[in-house]
């Protein structure tokens, strides 16, 4: 089983998805175990919300490729993106993971064994990480996701 790492920004203006990674057109399921965001913007006491959730359809946005954790392994199939234009098609109430962060401070998830977060093989269904409330000013946010393809 491939490991691979995505990451990507935008600013998190409310309900904009930061970024997101699908089963893609070859539809492979994957398993989501790690996020970590933070801002790289001026510091300042700036607040927001953000969930992980699942969507249907991956909405317009810039390629990110996955990057192998292991040089050995194949390319991945499945597809990411960041800094959407045409936001992706989120399934109601279909929320696998939700934080507040302040500005200042950088979140990391870690999944435990066997609770991994899974998105089907179901060409272009996959997970987002949005931006869902911002309190103050909206800044720039990165996030990274290492997930793994079965």
């Amino acid at each position: 089983m491939a490991k691979y790492a995505i990451d990507g920004q935008d600013t998190n203006t409310a309900a904009t998805t930061i970024l997101g990674v699908d089963a893609g057109t070859t539809a492979r399921r994957g398993k989501v175990y790690y996020i970590e965001c933070g801002s790289d913007a001026t510091p300042a006491d700036n607040a927001a919300e953000y969930n992980l959730q699942r969507y249907t359809v991956d909405g317009t946005s810039t390629a990110v490729t996955p990057q192998a954790l292991d040089p050995a392994d194949a390319a991945a199939l499945s597809e990411s993106g960041e800094a959407h234009s045409i936001e992706p098609t989120y399934t109601a109430n279909a929320i696998m993971l939700a934080w507040m962060q302040n500005q200042r401070a950088t979140y990391q998830w870690f999944a435990p064994p066997g609770g991994e977060i899974v998105f089907p093989a179901t060409a272009d269904n996959g997970l987002g990480v949005q931006s869902i409330t911002v309190a103050g000013s909206a800044v720039n946010t990165g996030c990274c996701v290492h997930f793994d393809e079965q």
